[in-house]
């Protein structure tokens, strides 16, 4: 039996050696895929670093062109006032012992227009409601009620002061007084 034994050990030697070179062959393949997929990951890694990084970059440069463009948003408008501006100098800097009344009021509106003709072409309204108009509380504040037979209930009796709006939005309700009833 020790015959048999020697050849049955010798023979699981054998096995185990061809199964160690196969494990060998085998580990140095799973150490190369390995090798390989932690390539494939470092260089996804730095792919997505990269990414997140021209991200926030991207960004912080949209945030500052917004903040640039808030802060000069109000240059064409500035720029368009300066004329009116420069005529209302014009008008102080007269000698109130040579003009009349008459000819500072008439400069006043020219001014007054002009100032109106540039608001306007910033997309500025005004809101003047007439008397008799249907009181809107999307546009208009009113700020008394006046008992009168002449319109019915609700509706504009008097303008007290304009309201603007800007591009349909209002900057400031037009201030009236309503009509309450009898």
């Amino acid at each position: 039996m020790s015959a048999v034994s020697d050849e049955n050990s010798k023979h699981d030697e054998e096995s185990s050696a061809e199964m160690f070179d196969m494990d060998s062959g085998a580990n140095a393949a799973d150490e190369n895929e390995l090798i390989r997929l932690e390539a494939e990951r470092n260089d996804l890694y730095n792919k997505l670093a990269r990414s997140q990084a021209e991200f926030q970059n991207a960004r912080k440069r949209l945030e500052a062109d917004k903040e640039q463009a808030v802060q000069y948003a109000n240059s064409s408008l500035i720029k368009s006032l300066l004329p009116v501006i420069d005529n209302f100098e014009r008008a102080l800097s007269q000698d109130p012992a040579k003009i009349d009344v008459a000819s500072l009021l008439k400069g006043m509106q020219i001014v007054h227009d002009q100032w109106l003709a540039v608001i306007e072409q910033q997309g500025v309204t005004r809101v003047a409601p007439k008397a008799g108009d249907v009181f809107d509380p999307a546009s208009m504040q009113a700020i008394m009620q006046q008992p009168t037979d002449k319109y019915p209930e609700n509706h504009v009796t008097q303008l007290l002061q304009n309201g603007y709006s800007h591009y349909g939005r209002s900057l400031r309700p037009a201030q009236v007084a309503v009509s309450k009833g009898q």
